[in-house]
């Protein structure tokens, strides 16, 4: 289903959700105001929202075709990764390592993957079988998770309902995206008939989410994002085919979209043995308005490309008590025929506007759109990007900030193969791993598996923009393999650092105090690594408060 999911999205994003409230919402929702101050003017103020963001997980994104190419229907990518699957030989579990690595990085509650569903063929039918949202690859995720030890990282699921519902279907029966035109409504999508097309709802995918997290896979629920103890499942917007006329006729959904809803709680309920958390697109309702806060734990209403407005980047709704907010950290893409999407990421100012207005509105759950979203110019991971992003690490440094949690964590890892500049003697990357340039990286199996910048030199240097440290003193501890002494020294906002001597390890990797630092308020620093000696491998340092 290679870009089936991204072009019906993108059609529902044309047919977005921002409005009004509607009375069944008895909240008030808090409406577009002016641009509020920047937190580098006041501070980001004490807020407590989980924030998370989806995270597309095809096999084209990650083996690195998504952002090989310059685009289709004349989109450019620009928001390619900076961990390079393409050029550079990994494999699947290489890019689930990075993804949580970056996805911790950032502080984020949650990662969602983004589930289009499998048809009901065997794998060994190679005309069925796709690996566009599989959500059997869920399992990979969990497993990155335990290789690194990371429990707090918790995970929601996202059902992309125009790809699961409606072309899976589709390319089961006809061998299309899209039935037969000829069709009539009802014939080309049963909406009132649930036996119909319930499966590739639920058996062909949320069930097959979920079943990671149950049964035999039991030990795994402790993974699991809950909204008020309950599992979050957030549903896209239908509108990619519902909103489709058939024949010349639109699909009647008065009623029967609430009959999946309900269904759905029904048989999570008893296949499970707890409630499931049912977040759903606000286009539910407007399409059935028989769809209420009754039906849903509650809506969103994602985000509008429409105008190239920042304030259409956001949107939050209040259901039930449950305040969702959505961002995207810009979008660039265009349609079809040829009508430019644009919201400008303004240098993260745009991302960042958006995040103070949860604050300030009191969001108790953010949904980012999309970590991983270089089709449309709307990704957070670290990035090649030198028109939209001002550095690798920004919209990850973004994140962070605000994070209601660890803003500024306790203890801070940093990973050298990942710095936003560096200067390196020599030509190309002589270890062939992790991102093009002349920065050798290699692997590096030191607690798990990750990278690590080998084959230094004196006079190199690596270079992050900014990085957290908190009040008062701060110690940073560096982590390397040498076989022979060498010296090193950290630079911390221009100020030079007194130079640490590196003993000769034999191969082992070791941790020692490299610098010690005090500073009379938060703040984002830049930081200078340089190689003042010798030829040490470094895996990454810590920022210890």
């Amino acid at each position: 289903m290679r870009h089936v999911g991204l072009l019906l999205c993108m059609a529902g994003l044309i047919m977005a959700c921002n409005g009004p409230g509607e009375e069944y919402i008895p909240e008030p929702v808090p409406k577009p105001e002016p641009t509020p101050v920047t937190p580098e003017e006041t501070g980001i103020p004490a807020h407590d929202f989980i924030m998370g963001s989806l995270l597309g997980f095809e096999r084209d994104v990650r083996n690195g075709n998504a952002g090989h190419s310059d685009g289709t229907n004349e989109t450019t990518y620009y928001n390619k990764p900076l961990f390079d699957a393409y050029d550079y030989e990994c494999d699947d579990s290489d890019w689930w390592d990075d993804i949580v690595e970056e996805y911790v990085y950032a502080g984020l509650d949650y990662i969602m993957p983004n589930c289009r569903g499998r048809l009901p063929k065997a794998d060994t039918d190679r005309s069925y079988y796709t690996d566009h949202g599989d959500p059997g690859h869920i399992k990979d995720l969990i497993a990155a998770l335990d290789r690194r030890g990371e429990t707090n990282l918790k995970i929601a699921i996202f059902d992309d309902a125009p790809a699961s519902w409606a072309a899976a279907r589709n390319m089961d029966l006809y061998r299309s995206y899209v039935p037969t035109m000829g069709d009539t409504a009802e014939d080309a999508y049963p909406i009132g008939d649930l036996d119909a097309f319930y499966k590739y709802v639920w058996d062909y995918n949320i069930k097959l989410a979920f079943d990671n997290f149950y049964g035999e896979n039991a030990a795994n629920n402790k993974y699991l994002l809950r909204i008020g103890g309950k599992p979050l499942l957030v549903i896209w917007s239908p509108n990619g085919f519902v909103n489709v006329p058939y024949g010349g006729v639109f699909l009647n959904c008065n009623g029967k979209l609430k009959a999946v809803i309900d269904r759905l709680h029904e048989d999570f309920k008893a296949t499970y043995g707890e409630e499931v958390h049912i977040c759903l697109d606000r286009a539910f309702y407007d399409r059935d308005k028989t769809v209420t806060s009754k039906v849903a734990d509650s809506m969103n209403d994602w985000f509008n490309t429409i105008k190239d407005d920042a304030a259409f980047s956001r949107s939050l709704r209040s259901t039930n008590k449950n305040i969702v907010g959505v961002s995207v950290p810009g979008f660039v893409a265009n349609d079809k025929k040829g009508s430019k999407m644009f919201i400008d990421a303004n240098h993260g100012k745009t991302l960042s506007d958006n995040l103070s207005y949860f604050i300030k509105n009191k969001a108790t759950l953010v949904i980012l759109e999309g970590f991983t979203d270089v089709y449309e110019n709307a990704s957070y991971w670290r990035s090649t990007d030198t028109k939209y992003y001002d550095f690798p690490n920004q919209r990850l440094n973004i994140l962070r900030k605000y994070s209601s949690k660890n803003a500024y964590p306790a203890k801070f890892r940093v990973e050298a193969e990942a710095c936003d500049s560096y200067k390196d003697n020599s030509t190309d990357n002589s270890g062939k791993q992790y991102r093009k340039g002349d920065l050798d990286v290699a692997r590096c199996v030191d607690g798990y598996k990750g990278w690590c910048v080998t084959g230094t030199e004196a006079g190199e240097w690596l270079k992050w923009v900014e990085l957290p440290y908190s009040k008062g003193k701060s110690t940073i501890k560096i982590r390397y393999a040498s076989a022979n002494a060498a010296k090193v020294s950290f630079d911390i906002d221009g100020k030079k650092g007194a130079e640490v001597s590196l003993p000769a390890t034999g191969g082992e990797w070791k941790e020692v105090s490299a610098a010690t630092v005090e500073f009379e308020e938060d703040g984002w620093r830049e930081t200078v690594l340089n190689i003042v000696s010798g030829s040490p491998d470094i895996n990454c340092f810590t920022i210890i408060h």
